[in-house]
C-alpha cells in the first residue's frame, strides 16, 4: 500500500485543490496544474487576469519523482524546492513553491478580520477594489517586527521606496500579486530586477511563473559538495563568492541587497571537467534585506560597520542598524565568515581552510585576513572591502 508522508496541512491543501477542481469541472490529472488552479481560482483570483496560465504546466516542467505518492508528498511537503527537467529540452530546472506555510491564506484571514461587518465570503476585493488589500499587505511588508523573509528598508510610512521597487519590475503585473510575492518569497521579483541590469548577477534565470510558483534554471551542486576538492577549486569558488558580495552590495537601480542567509546550502556551483573554471550562483534569495539607498528616510549617510555577534549556529545582526544607513558591510562580513569557518566559528571547516604544503604561506595569509574580517569590532575595524581586495589579490597570485 502506498505510504503518504505529508502533514495535516499538506493533506488539507491537497483536498482543497482536488475538491475545487471537481466543483469547477476543471480537474487536472497533473498535480502542478492543480496547484496552479488553486492559486489562480481560490487563493487570489484578483491577482491574475488569465486563468488559462495553468494549462500545460505539466508539459513545461517534469518533476523527478518515481511514483504518484512521492509526487504528491514532494509537492506539498514543507520543502518547497523540486528538481526536474524542462519538457522541450530535458535540461535540469528547479521549481519553487512561493507560498510556504500557507502565508497567503493567513494574510487573507487577517485582512478579513479587519472588517467585522463583512458577513459574506471574504475576498481580497471585498470593497470592490484592490486598493485596501494592497495597502494592508504593504503594511505587513514594512512591519518593523518582521525578521524573516524579504525585509524592505527603510520602513517609512509613506511607502515611497516600496512603490519605487514595485514600479521597476514588470509594471503590467497586478500590484497585489507583487506584494504577496514579496511577503512570501521575493525571489522572482529580485530575479526580474537583476535580469534588467547590464552586468550579470550570479543568480539563476527565471524561466516561468505560474500562480505562486516559479521555474528557474538549475545552477549546479550545493557548495557543501566542494569542501573536499583540490585547493585550487576552493580558491576559484572563494573568488567568485567575494565578487558576488561586492555585486550585491553595489546593488541595482539604487537598491542594495544584503544576504542574511549566506550558507553552503544556498550557494550552487558548476565546475568544468578540467576543474579550471567555476560558476557560482546564489540560489536562495528569500532571506535578504532590500535597502533603498536613494531614499531620504535613512538616518545616516555613513557606512554601517557590522560587529560580529556571538550566536550559536546562527547569523546575528542588528536589523535597524543595517536599515538605517545608506550602505553596510554586512555582505562582506557574511562572505568572510563563510570562507573562514562555520556559524560556530570553527575555522577548520571553512572553505579556505587549505591544508596542503604548496600553499602553506598563502593559506596562512588568507587565514589571517579572514580572521581579521570576521572578528574585528567597530570602531577599530579596517575597511572590510579593502580586506577582501587583499584576499582577492592572494587568490589571484595562487591561481596564476
Amino acid at each position: 500500500m502506498p505510504r503518504f508522508l505529508f502533514s495535516c496541512q499538506g493533506l488539507l491543501l491537497v483536498i482543497i485543490v482536488w475538491k475545487y477542481a471537481e466543483r469547477e469541472d476543471t480537474r487536472s490529472e497533473d498535480p502542478l496544474e492543480s496547484i496552479c488552479e488553486y492559486d489562480v481560482k481560490q487563493l487570489c483570483p484578483e491577482c491574475f487576469t488569465d486563468s488559462s496560465v495553468c494549462r500545460g504546466i505539466g508539459e513545461i516542467f517534469k518533476p523527478q519523482y518515481d511514483s504518484w505518492s512521492s509526487r504528491i508528498n514532494g509537492l506539498f511537503s514543507a520543502h518547497t524546492t523540486t528538481l526536474g527537467t524542462l519538457g522541450k529540452t530535458n535540461a535540469l530546472a528547479v521549481m519553487k513553491r512561493l507560498n510556504r506555510k500557507e502565508t497567503i491564506e493567513q494574510l487573507l484571514r487577517e485582512f478579513c478580520a479587519t472588517d467585522a461587518t463583512d458577513t459574506h465570503r471574504c475576498a481580497w476585493s471585498r470593497s470592490g477594489t484592490l486598493r485596501v488589500a494592497s495597502a494592508f499587505v504593504a503594511d505587513t511588508i514594512l512591519d518593523r517586527r518582521r525578521i524573516e523573509g524579504c525585509i524592505f528598508c527603510p520602513t517609512s510610512i509613506n511607502h515611497l521606496s516600496l512603490q519605487r521597487f514595485l514600479s521597476t519590475i514588470e509594471p503590467t503585473a497586478i500590484e497585489l500579486w507583487k506584494l504577496l510575492v514579496i511577503r512570501t518569497n521575493a525571489e522572482p521579483l529580485i530575479l526580474k530586477l537583476l535580469s534588467q541590469q547590464q552586468t550579470a548577477f550570479p543568480v539563476p534565470t527565471l524561466l516561468h511563473t505560474f500562480g505562486f510558483s516559479i521555474i528557474e534554471s538549475y545552477e549546479g551542486e550545493p557548495l557543501n559538495n566542494f569542501y573536499d576538492h583540490h585547493p585550487s577549486v576552493q580558491m576559484l569558488i572563494a573568488r567568485e563568492l567575494i565578487k558576488a558580495a561586492f555585486r550585491f552590495t553595489e546593488g541595482a537601480s539604487g537598491f542594495r541587497f544584503y544576504l542574511t542567509d549566506l550558507s553552503p546550502d544556498n550557494v550552487a556551483v558548476k565546475l568544468t571537467e578540467d576543474s579550471r573554471k567555476v560558476t557560482v550562483s546564489l540560489v536562495d534569495l528569500d532571506n535578504l534585506i532590500v535597502l533603498d539607498s536613494l531614499s531620504d528616510g535613512l538616518r545616516s549617510d555613513q557606512p554601517h560597520v557590522h560587529g560580529k555577534i556571538e550566536c550559536d549556529g546562527c547569523f546575528a545582526y542588528v536589523q535597524d542598524d543595517v536599515c538605517g544607513h545608506r550602505s553596510s558591510d554586512l555582505n562582506y562580513f557574511a562572505v568572510c565568515q563563510l570562507l573562514h569557518g562555520n556559524l560556530n566559528g570553527n575555522a577548520e571547516v571553512g572553505l579556505l581552510h587549505l591544508v596542503t604544503d604548496e600553499v602553506t604561506d598563502a593559506a596562512q595569509t588568507l587565514h589571517d585576513l579572514l580572521d581579521e574580517c570576521v572578528h574585528c569590532q567597530p570602531p577599530s575595524c579596517r575597511n572590510r572591502s579593502a580586506i577582501l581586495e587583499e584576499v582577492l589579490n592572494v587568490l589571484d597570485q595562487c591561481l596564476a
